[in-house]
């Protein structure tokens, strides 16, 4: 399988401190008119750096897909019980309720808190801890989803988008290790939650 490239639009910016300029590396441009040098806004480094971040920016989009269908999985076992053979009800259920463009991300997640209080799957400080991760993870999908990377040469990569208002999110290492830890947190709570929810069927 080959890696496709599509055409897509690129922003890179140059942060200027007006009081940092050197006059005396200005160089002629002739007609009496002087410049002073910027230095790069993009080389082949920073490219790789924007590269990255879209290929991080598609895996939370991916991961958090699965994230979605383990909620659909919760809500599933919740209101259907468990998988004991071919039911038309569970098939129309799982299809037209749990994976249509009705329900959303939003909405299956405030479900699933709903059903680990209600049932008590859950201890309170891991009630909170996966209540906060799934929030925190609808958002960075949206930032990605529909937000714009940029590069600015003194702030570096980011991701610009908009939220209840205009947000920023710097994409440096330690965001990039608070989402994977993020994940792998939200993930090893919800098969929690599976589990509890079959212990108690």
């Amino acid at each position: 399988m080959r890696e496709i490239n599509l055409p897509m639009t690129q922003t890179y910016s140059i942060t200027i401190d007006m009081a940092k300029l050197d006059p005396s590396k200005a160089i002629d441009m002739g007609d009496g008119r002087r410049a002073v040098p910027l230095g790069n806004i993009v080389d082949p480094q920073i490219g790789a750096v924007v590269d990255t971040a879209r290929k991080n920016g598609g895996k939370i989009l991916y991961a958090t897909t699965s994230i979605e269908q383990t909620l659909e999985s919760i809500l599933l076992e919740y209101f259907m019980g468990p998988f004991v053979g071919h039911n038309d009800k569970r098939v129309m259920f799982e299809h037209e309720v749990l994976q249509s463009s009705a329900l959303s991300y939003r909405a299956k997640k405030d479900l699933v808190i709903k059903v680990i209080h209600a049932d008590n799957l859950l201890k309170g400080d891991q009630k909170n801890a996966v209540q906060k991760h799934l929030k925190t993870i609808m958002e960075w999908r949206n930032a990605f989803a529909h937000g714009k990377i940029q590069h600015d040469t003194k702030t570096g990569c980011f991701v610009r988008y908009y939220s209840g208002g205009a947000k920023t999110i710097t994409l440096n290492e330690q965001y990039w290790d608070e989402v994977e830890s993020t994940f792998r947190e939200c993930v090893n709570l919800l098969k929690e939650t599976v589990q509890q929810l079959r212990n108690k069927q």
